[in-house]
């Protein structure tokens, strides 16, 4: 028995061997299915008319959706939030992906105010609020103005004179090193705590606001970054979010890269490094499924970087909770993701489980909203005001970034058709109206 088994150990590694394909052909294989070489030369529609994008939408029975901006409004929203006042301001991505064209251009992300004049409810009036805000994709209402995320910095843009323009850029932290524009530096949201958090921390930071300048700058891992606007009081924490950040009504957060819709934070840092021998990894979990383990319904071909991400999360983003409390006493447990390469938004239910949460889909087969316009590219939502969720539609034909496919596809590609355009849309329940 001993010699057969000696004998087994000899020729299974001969038979895996054997019956594995040549190197070369699995390398052949991968980059076949990656890179967007089963969908480049396939044809693509043209853009639509925001009145016929509209009619592409289904979305979930009990709401609706309706414009509220587009071109020449606004241009490449993919954040939005609201002062005290109600006022709406926007992100415009124009860096998206690579940055301006030319190398000695100026960059093209800003910030936008948007106002209602004759109160209809559509936005009337443009005014640019900061421009050349290298890679901004995030906005935060605060003080006089806004905080925005740039490239590496945390940036302040008061408007004391009150002439809907920023007086100045004052910088308050800088060092972060963005691994691209998917992975940076963004998303600040209030929590219930009054601190500030935000996605991708990494780098080496330091406090450079007036008055509260740090002597020394502070190593971040790729972990998430909190800091306090009053003391200026900053820190590494738990979390591993891209682009999505939210808070709750009960002050939980919950942030999202492009394969984990849903994660939140169980552990400080501190507690993780506590006990080494504790096998945990990181303080952070998913609150729902994630990777292949998830699901979406799209009504169009998903022409995502990898064949086997189809018909799951490939590009989720902008994960909000909701807190208008429109939607009937259960709503503040809703959960909305965009996944901009689906075209289409998710909406999850949170509930308790144990010491955790668990995010599962509102829907089993159907998700919140989709669209059959392949250029309606969701990014991410707020609760407005009103009670209404305010989604912006950054509206570009490709969402992705040129290193992640290979050259000879990537020569092929318009990044940056649909630049000249941009849809912001509101979603209300139908008995709310």
């Amino acid at each position: 028995m001993l010699t057969s088994l000696k004998v087994l150990s000899l020729i299974l590694p001969l038979v895996v061997t054997l019956t594995q394909p040549p190197a070369e052909d699995l390398v052949r294989s991968i980059e076949q299915q990656r890179g967007g070489r089963h969908w480049i030369d396939q044809p693509t529609d043209p853009p639509k008319s925001p009145a016929e994008s509209a009619a592409c939408f289904a979305i979930e029975l009990g709401f609706q959706i309706e414009l509220v901006a587009a071109e020449p409004l606004v241009f490449d929203p993919v954040a939005i939030d609201f002062d005290a006042a109600g006022r709406m301001f926007v992100a415009e991505y124009g860096d998206y992906p690579s940055g301006p064209p030319k190398s000695d251009t100026d960059a093209l992300s800003q910030i936008v105010l948007l106002e209602d004049l004759n109160h209809d409810g559509k936005m009337d009036r443009r005014s640019v609020f900061a421009q050349h805000l290298k890679f901004c994709h995030s906005v935060l209402a605060w003080g006089t103005g806004v905080l925005a995320c740039t490239e590496s910095s945390i940036v302040y843009l008061p408007d004391d004179n009150h002439d809907r323009a920023a007086d100045r850029t004052e910088t308050w932290f800088e060092g972060f090193t963005p691994a691209h524009p998917q992975m940076q530096i963004g998303c600040p949201r209030m929590g219930l705590d009054n601190r500030i958090w935000c996605t991708y921390g990494h780098g080496k930071v330091r406090c450079v606001r007036p008055g509260f300048e740090s002597a020394d700058t502070v190593d971040i891992p790729r972990v998430d970054f909190c800091f306090d606007p009053y003391t200026m009081k900053f820190e590494a924490v738990s979390g591993a979010g891209q682009f999505g950040n939210t808070v709750d009504s009960f002050g939980r957060r919950f942030f999202s890269s492009n394969r984990n819709p849903s994660m939140t934070a169980m552990f400080t840092l501190e507690q993780v490094a506590r006990n080494p021998f504790a096998g945990i990894a990181a303080g952070h979990t998913d609150a729902g499924p994630a990777g292949e383990k998830t699901r979406v319904y799209p009504r169009v071909s998903m022409k995502s970087n990898w064949l086997s991400h189809a018909g799951t999360h490939t590009s989720a983003c902008g994960v909000t909770a909701y807190r208008g409390g429109l939607a009937g006493p259960d709503s503040d447990t809703s959960l909305f993701v965009c996944e901009p390469v689906g075209h289409l938004v998710t909406r999850s239910v949170i509930t308790p489980d144990g010491a955790g949460f668990n995010s599962s889909r509102a829907r089993e087969t159907a998700d919140f909203l989709t669209s059959t316009d392949t250029w309606f590219r969701p990014a991410s939502l707020a609760t407005g005001p009103d009670g209404s969720l305010y989604l912006a539609d950054m509206y570009r034909l490709w969402v992705e970034h040129p290193k992640f496919v290979p050259d000879d596809v990537a020569a092929k590609m318009d990044w940056r058709a649909g630049e000249d355009r941009g849809r912001i849309w509101r979603i209300t329940p139908l008995h709310s109206t």
